[in-house]
């Protein structure tokens, strides 16, 4: 049965490659679960407020439970209501949710007020408990975090919908947490509504198959790695025929320690076990983890779980090439080209904003993508220059742009907000003189101006869909290693 997706539903005219939210279908689940660790990609505003609030909620249980109240620990966990507004989880059919709820938050409350694992601060973060505790996977974190993130992904939707013009209703909310008085509360916000139940959207750049922590990975990885190790410095060794030294094989290593009933193993309680005497082996699994969560779901990543379609890359660019050159098509064309963009440079580029207002509202950046990127152009920029935020500004002009468009993006940048941008205009007639000008704002450090027309956009599209992985976005290394060497 077909089902309606968000961008149909509303007329949006986007499919999923030129949407920053999950294009879910609204009368069913999508197999995808908010990842907390993906947080840490977002080193913006929004990002941080998201971790403090998982942080403040997680902690405000733990210190219940550490306090032997349990009956308030309790009261926290069993406000976690089943989050159907995503349209997440493992459903089949229409959204049903599967949340803590009662008996999971039960659960939960005696594996935490019953564990050592939290008396002995083994267990500090959310996220710990999908390594240690039974029952506690992808779906179930995700669905707690769901309801502690409910306000800001409120206001992500909020945003959204002022972006497409989704109409809205002003409703009271479910639970929201309230990190100063560390209790649920309700508030009345904006809402969409769609024939009669919430919808929540949730950006790209959170979703994952499954989450970063994962109990089997630390145990195999990590702990028995750990052992073999403490195995060798005990002077248990293997000699193969050759007469070179192994350390013991992880299998023999399970055989010897971690056979339990039937002749399986539960990873979880192995780790409660074996990670007490060395929590520098757990902190290591978690620092690595934080910094390396699993990569953003690219596109074609996003078509299998989805069902939705690949980048229509000749659309994109044939849109946008379509338009007119002239002040009369501005927004049209600014409009094409965040539809293109938000495809080309994702999944490094995320949450685009349209006429960004800074200082005060007296100045307007045409879009505001926030940089997420793990690899490749975008991650180097990020590392080595102020590059949080990436801004383009579209000049849709039958002449070449000059000195003044180039002030005018330049005169947008700040160290805090980023020093890097996009100047998009229809055709650069001497380019010799606007990369003159754009050395000389680079030298001047007044940031640095990247130029590009429809020829160049259209090498770009033509990198993705010829080249190699590690090719996609050469040109815009070719022309920003002009500015600077």
């Amino acid at each position: 049965m077909y089902c309606m997706r968000v961008s149909e539903a509303y007329s949006l005219g986007l499919t999923q490659p030129s949407l920053d939210f999950v294009d879910v279908e609204l009368d069913s689940d999508a197999p995808l679960f908010i990842d907390p660790t993906a947080l840490n990609l977002l080193d913006t505003e929004w990002g941080g407020r998201c971790r403090s609030l998982i942080k403040n909620f997680f902690s405000a249980v733990l210190e219940y439970v550490k306090n032997d109240q349990q009956g308030e620990a309790k009261r926290l966990l069993s406000a976690l209501s089943e989050p159907n507004e995503t349209h997440f989880g493992l459903s089949r059919g229409k959204p049903l949710g599967r949340g803590i709820g009662d008996d999971l938050a039960d659960k939960m409350w005696q594996a935490l007020s019953n564990s050592l694992a939290v008396q002995t601060g083994l267990i500090t973060d959310l996220e710990d408990t999908a390594l240690m505790i039974d029952g506690i996977a992808s779906d179930i974190i995700s669905d707690v975090v769901t309801n502690i993130l409910r306000e800001p992904l409120l206001e992500y939707t909020m945003a959204m919908a002022r972006q497409f013009n989704i109409p809205v209703e002003e409703h009271q909310t479910k639970n929201v947490w309230d990190m100063q008085n560390k209790t649920w509360t309700q508030i009345s916000m904006p809402q969409i509504i769609c024939d009669g139940k919430r919808l929540m959207l949730t950006p790209k750049a959170i979703v994952r198959r499954s989450i970063s922590y994962n109990a089997g990975q630390y145990y195999n990885k990590y702990l028995l790695s750990q052992l073999q190790d403490e195995d060798v410095r005990c002077g248990l060794v293997r000699v193969l025929k050759n007469g070179k030294i192994r350390p013991p094989t992880k299998r023999s290593i399970k055989e010897r320690f971690m056979i339990g009933e039937n002749g399986k193993i539960n990873e979880k309680e192995q780790n409660r076990n074996l990670t007490p005497s060395r929590l520098e082996v757990l902190e290591r699994y978690k620092s690595e983890t934080d910094e390396n969560p699993k990569p953003i779901l690219d596109h074609i990543d996003l078509a299998n779980q989805l069902d939705v379609p690949v980048p229509d890359w000749d659309k994109l660019l044939d849109d946008l090439l379509a338009i007119k050159p002239g002040a009369k098509d501005a927004k049209p064309y600014e409009q094409a080209i965040q539809a293109l963009f938000n495809a080309l440079f994702y999944p490094w580029l995320m949450y685009p904003i349209p006429q960004t207002r800074i200082n005060g509202g007296r100045k307007i950046i045409d879009i505001t993508y926030t940089n997420v990127a793990q690899n490749d152009f975008f991650k180097w920029v990020k590392d080595n220059y102020p590059a949080a935020y990436i801004f383009v500004e579209c000049k849709n002009y039958s002449t070449d742009v000059g000195n003044p468009e180039l002030d005018q993006l330049a005169g947008r940048f700040a160290p805090s907000r980023g020093k890097v941008g996009i100047l998009v205009s229809r055709k650069i007639l001497n380019r010799d003189l606007l990369r003159a000008s754009c050395r000389d704002t680079a030298k001047d450090d007044r940031g640095y101006i990247i130029p590009l027309d429809d020829k160049d956009l259209r090498s770009l599209v033509d990198a993705v869909r010829k080249g190699s992985e590690g090719e996609r976005l050469a040109l815009l290394r070719e022309r920003f290693n002009d500015l600077v060497l």
